[in-house]
């Protein structure tokens, strides 16, 4: 059996990235026992850092860029260029797409779509009209036209059902998991302090920083003092207005000296941050299935949670919720845990990545 992972994105999407990576992972460790191939499918866009991280074993790297100027051409002018790509490739299996093209019925596989999340449906003030519209053009068409649908939680299939009706699509969740390799010793850095908690997320509105800087601004005024790390790439163009209303903040509270913002880091830099930490902190307004929490469930981590469904339904040790618009709330968990770092309790991942390995081998139909 051949089955093909697309690897085609960028780090503007850095939660798709590693989905699909981690998928590239359980599929190689389920080909240790299964008769099968992973083709994971790459182009120039694709990080040299997840290249590096794909497995040797059982798997192939495709990059759909490196391909002759005459065969370009070529297929350019026929106008099936992915449909020839694909094609070569004998695959059984191709996932996860996550717009429908017709040409996709074109290909010699059975295709699966990934719908992410219904984000545009719960938060459409947060989308321009047009970008909503062509978001939900594209699921319409994923409902109408595909024959298997992947979900990252049962809730996110609730909304499927909630919003777009009957399918005659097989519906299916998949609940990833994170794979990492963590160190003995998380490796110290000296350019943050000693005790912190962390927020890992890219900066979008939905994400929701500002409820963790009004906490802090809280704890501030009571004469109280927390620090937090925020990491993540800030200085996109789409992004500034909103990074811009942050900062203000932040110097309107005196809480400068409070935050650390790192930037984009390196994958083992980012998880040496989140082992020292004394928490990871989730505040988002919408989640699909947070990479954040896995990698926190991962380092046995604990997690302080805005509470909306998703990540109730992702979390049930080693947290606590909160109304993501509350920072008093918020500010009292973070207290308590800033003088309690031991609070979790350990728990075993490695039932997560069996059950995960176990959902891919039925989803995928693997003899």
């Amino acid at each position: 059996m051949r089955i093909g992972i697309i690897l085609t994105g960028d780090y503007n999407w850095a939660g798709g990235v590693y989905y699909s990576l981690n998928i590239v992972k359980l599929f190689s460790q389920i080909a240790e026992t299964k008769k099968l191939t992973v083709v994971v499918i790459t182009n120039t866009l694709t990080p040299a850092d997840v290249l590096r991280e794909i497995p040797s074993q059982h798997t192939e790297i495709i990059d759909l860029d490196k391909k002759s100027v005459f065969y370009k051409t070529y297929h350019k002018l026929k106008g099936d260029r992915m449909v020839a790509d694909l094609n070569t490739l004998k695959l059984d299996i191709l996932y996860p797409f996550i717009t429908y093209e017709n040409w996709h019925a074109k290909l010699n596989c059975t295709v699966y779509y990934w719908l992410f999340d219904f984000q545009h449906r719960h938060l459409p003030k947060m989308f321009m009209q047009e970008e909503f519209d062509k978001r939900e053009l594209n699921f319409k068409q994923i409902t109408k036209k595909a024959k298997n649908i992947v979900f990252s939680s049962y809730n996110a299939q609730e909304d499927f059902h909630q919003f777009y009706g009957p399918s005659e699509a097989k519906l299916h969740v998949f609940q990833f998991v994170s794979l990492m390799h963590v160190p003995s010793v998380a490796k110290a850095n000296a350019d943050y302090p000693s005790k912190y908690f962390i927020v890992c997320n890219q900066f979008w509105p939905h994400k929701n920083h500002l409820i963790v800087l009004k906490a802090l601004a809280k704890i501030k005024k009571e004469a109280g003092q927390v620090k937090v790390i925020f990491t993540g790439k800030f200085d996109y163009a789409s992004s500034k207005d909103y990074v811009d209303m942050l900062n203000t903040f932040i110097d309107q509270n005196a809480i400068r000296e409070d935050v650390y913002f790192t930037g984009f880091l390196s994958r083992e830099d980012q998880i040496a941050l989140i082992q020292n930490a004394l928490a990871v902190i989730q505040p988002s307004l919408f989640e699909g299935w947070s990479t954040v929490i896995e990698d926190a469930k991962a380092l046995n981590k604990f997690v302080v949670a805005s509470n909306i469904q998703i990540n109730q339904e992702q979390l049930n040790d080693n947290v606590l919720f909160f109304d993501p618009n509350n920072e008093l709330e918020l500010s009292k968990h973070l207290l308590q845990l800033n003088g309690h770092a031991q609070m979790h309790c350990d728990t075993k991942y490695d039932n997560n990545i069996i059950k995960s390995k176990k959902d891919l081998i039925d989803i995928f139909n693997i003899q």
